[in-house]
């Protein structure tokens, strides 16, 4: 099976941003692609990737959907080759579900994964056939709207519930939080796509925990390209310093969250059930 890397522009227009893309693109063997982002009818760009069979050239049949705020970082072909079940989709279980687990979710979030019990997933990363998520974003983009506003987190739960029975489960290692870097549990699930997802990011600078190692793909093409060098900019001194101090602060609480016993119990428990 051949399988193709391709890069999304929505922008507007296409312009001189547009072209600067591009040129990364096509000198990195990267498939660019601009698409109006009309076709989203409104929605915010988030719900782009429910539009993926409307927006993929009509010969591709499988999709390995990636956030852009991920960096791959080991060999995908396991993920690649593994078949979802027929209507459904393979995703990783979202890190609320091990906070929930030990009872340190935020009650607003418990809310509204509670029903899910442990098999809540993260739709930052996901394996599906193209005729599975036609039919699964169709289902989706029905409950979009008012009746989903209020969610904290309205696609992903959307799409949770619509995949609700048929969905299969990755490791951990396929959608890696960045924000628990350096804690250890890269042990249990050596990571091969890491999702950072919250800020800052790494393309902002080296903060913890991650530090420099993940900054520096960024900084590198950065330098390949100095057309995109702005978008690796760094946050300005005052946030910069601010950042630096808070993320000290937060990894500290946050490993020692991260490290207790009940919680890389749980952790470990889903992982010897994943299915890939």
């Amino acid at each position: 099976m051949h399988w193709d890397v391709i890069v999304f522009d929505m922008t507007a227009a296409p312009g001189e941003e547009s072209r600067r893309i591009a040129h990364v693109c096509a000198a990195k063997g990267v498939d660019y692609r601009w698409a109006d982002p009309a076709v989203l009818g409104g929605l915010h760009i988030m719900n782009a990737r429910l539009f993926l069979d409307e927006l993929l050239p009509a010969d591709y049949a499988e999709i390995l959907y990636l956030d852009g705020d991920t960096q791959v970082v080991g060999d995908l072909t396991p993920l690649l080759d593994f078949q979802p079940q027929p209507g459904g989709l393979c995703a990783v279980r979202d890190p609320m579900i091990y906070l929930r687990g030990v009872d340190r979710l935020r009650d607003e979030f418990e809310d509204e994964i509670r029903a899910f019990g442990d098999d809540y997933v993260n739709s930052g990363v996901f394996r599906v056939d193209r005729a599975s998520w036609a039919a699964i974003s169709r289902e989706a983009l029905a409950q979009m709207g008012d009746a989903t506003s209020a969610l904290h987190f309205e696609d992903q739960t959307v799409i949770n519930r619509v995949t609700d029975g048929r969905r299969d489960y990755a490791s951990l290692r396929w959608n890696f939080p960045g924000f628990i870097l350096g804690y250890g549990l890269d042990a249990i699930a050596p990571p091969a796509i890491v999702h950072f997802m919250s800020n800052p990011r790494p393309w902002q600078g080296a903060y913890a925990p991650w530090g420099r190692s993940w900054n520096i793909p960024y900084l590198a093409l950065a330098r390949e390209f100095p057309e995109i060098k702005a978008y690796c900019a760094a946050l300005d001194l005052r946030r910069r310093a601010a950042y630096k101090v808070k993320q000290i602060a937060k990894s500290y609480v946050e490993r020692r969250l991260w490290n207790a016993p009940e919680l890389i119990d749980h952790i470990r428990r889903l992982e010897e059930r994943a299915d890939v």
